[in-house]
């Protein structure tokens, strides 16, 4: 891919333009290091990734780590803190050293103490799903295209990143991220990965979420990508939805230690599939207190509705879905003052994946402002 890649000519741009939405070339972080959602291009051995995620995203990661840090964990102490996050270092240095190498380079390169990176990294799990984390996922099948809004703190807007990492055996994956960790994204063998936060009252511990996610991006198959995250030690509230370029995908919903991989009779309408951040297993009576919010119930019905109603599978009609505005609690949320923490919410970015053609497409901040820019690989 070219630093500043000829994009006039290319079908998305046509489908994209029609409705009215800007695509322009991705931000190089080196470029524009103040940009919102710039594109980081990591490469090498785990040491080697992790040294350059720590040195272009040091100011990134400070700017996360206080975020977190004074508003998000404001009631835990350091000690208490740092405990934890390391606690959560060995269960990840026995899941993957190379994943541990690359933390330790991270946190070396950005000036920061490992247990503050690993904070960030295992921060679904140290919330425990206490704020309002509103995400909608969606896959076409038939059309391999995959899909997330991503909502979140206002603030991260100028802190997340697209990372762009190739391995030193030449694998590549692309993903959203915040600063220390990568999330929704997909790689060179066509496999896709989307998060969606849970809420319920089990213990949580073992791996990272996004440590999974991770694991899910490094594989080659589905196949290999399941099995990694059932093997896994588990204890955290989320929704993973892996899909490939075949049309195949398994939907796994996570309840401390419980797994739950959902059927098509549960997750799918019309041959799609659709969550937000409600519990839909028909197992709920193997949940401790299972929680969904106002707005995710909303949410999902919305979503549901407009799938059964659109006729085309096309990255543009995946956005008509992630970008619509309608009701009290829409699926595209604009940003609004929690009066519970004080802090603002709303939808950071959407994220569309064309598995098929290995194209990531992504909105510069809140898809409200209507500016998108995409990558291949």
């Amino acid at each position: 891919m070219s630093d500043h890649p000829e994009i006039s000519q290319d079908s998305i741009v046509e489908l994209l333009t029609a409705q009215g939405l800007k695509i322009v070339p991705p931000n190089l972080i080196e470029e524009h290091p103040t940009a919102k959602l710039p594109l980081v291009r990591l490469t090498g051995s785990p040491e080697e990734i992790g040294a350059e995620h720590g040195t272009k995203l040091s100011h990134r990661i400070e700017r996360a780590f206080e975020l977190y840090r004074a508003k998000l964990f404001a009631q835990w102490t350091d000690a208490s803190l740092k405990a934890t996050s390391l606690a959560f270092f060995e269960r990840i240095q026995k899941f993957s050293h190379e994943y541990a190498v690359e933390l330790e380079a991270i946190a070396s390169h950005a000036g920061r103490s490992l247990w503050e990176v690993v904070m960030l990294m295992s921060r679904t799990e140290i919330l425990r799903s206490s704020t309002p984390n509103e995400c909608t996922s969606i896959y076409f099948k038939q059309s391999r295209i995959l899909g997330q809004n991503w909502d979140w703190v206002e603030e991260f807007e100028n802190l997340a990143v697209i990372f762009d990492v190739t391995r030193q055996d030449g694998f590549r994956f692309v993903a959203l991220g915040e600063p220390g960790f990568v999330k929704i994204g997909l790689n060179t063998a066509g496999i896709g990965v989307c998060l969606n936060i849970l809420k319920c009252r089990a213990s949580t511990g073992g791996i990272p979420v996004h440590i999974l996610l991770r694991k899910v991006l490094d594989s080659t198959s589905l196949s290999q990508a399941y099995h990694a995250i059932t093997a896994a030690e588990r204890a955290t509230m989320s929704n993973i939805l892996i899909a490939d370029d075949s049309g195949k995908y398994v939907n796994l919903e996570l309840a401390g230690n419980e797994l739950f991989t959902l059927n098509e009779n549960e997750v799918e309408v019309n041959n799609v599939v659709v969550h937000t951040n409600g519990f839909i297993t028909s197992k709920t009576e193997k949940i401790d207190l299972p929680e969904e919010t106002e707005s995710s119930a909303a949410r999902i019905v919305r979503a549901k509705f407009l799938t059964s109603t659109q006729s085309g599978r096309h990255e543009a009609d995946m956005l008509k879905i992630l970008l619509d505005q309608e009701g009290n609690l829409p699926i595209c949320r604009q940003s609004e003052r929690n009066i519970f923490d004080g802090l603002t919410y709303g939808t950071v970015s959407t994220v569309v994946m064309n598995l098929k053609e290995r194209k990531l497409i992504f909105s510069q901040g809140n898809p409200r402002n209507k500016t998108f820019s995409y990558v291949s690989i």
